[in-house]
This record gives C-alpha cells, sequence and structure tokens, in this order.
C-alpha cells in the first residue's frame, strides 16, 4: 500500500512563459484589485486577481511581471 501525498493548498503552478500562463489565465494575473483595475484603465483586458491568481502572480511575477506593474502577463 503507498500513500499519496497531494500538494500543499497554496502551491501555485510554476510558468515557464506567458503562452504557458496564458492557456490558464487569459489576461494574466495580478497582485491586487487595484493592479487589475489599472490594467483595463491602461487599456488591457481585466487579469485575474483572486487569491488563486494572487498566488500564481507571487510565484511567477519575476520573470513574468517585466514591467513591474502588478500584473504579470496582461493582455
Amino acid at each position: 500500500m503507498t500513500a499519496m501525498t497531494a500538494a500543499p493548498a497554496h502551491a501555485a503552478k510554476k510558468y515557464s512563459n506567458c503562452d504557458a500562463l496564458h492557456r490558464d489565465f487569459k489576461y494574466g494575473v495580478a497582485r491586487s484589485k487595484a493592479a487589475a483595475q489599472k490594467q483595463v484603465r491602461d487599456g488591457y483586458h481585466r487579469p485575474a486577481y483572486g487569491d488563486r491568481a494572487r498566488a500564481v502572480y507571487r510565484t511567477n511575477n519575476g520573470p513574468l511581471d517585466r514591467d513591474d506593474d502588478g500584473t504579470a502577463c496582461e493582455a
């Protein structure tokens, strides 16, 4: 009998690039609601900003938020 362990609920997926992230989050992920609203004001679509999206942002913000505006892979 083997024990199966699941990844922690707070673990977020690491994406290799924005194309990969866009498969799960069409318009990117934001670290906050305010950052998501800024994208809309700047003419982009609204990125995801819920708990799951924030966890993904924290995991991927360095390589995928190149302009450091609080949104990774805005589209």
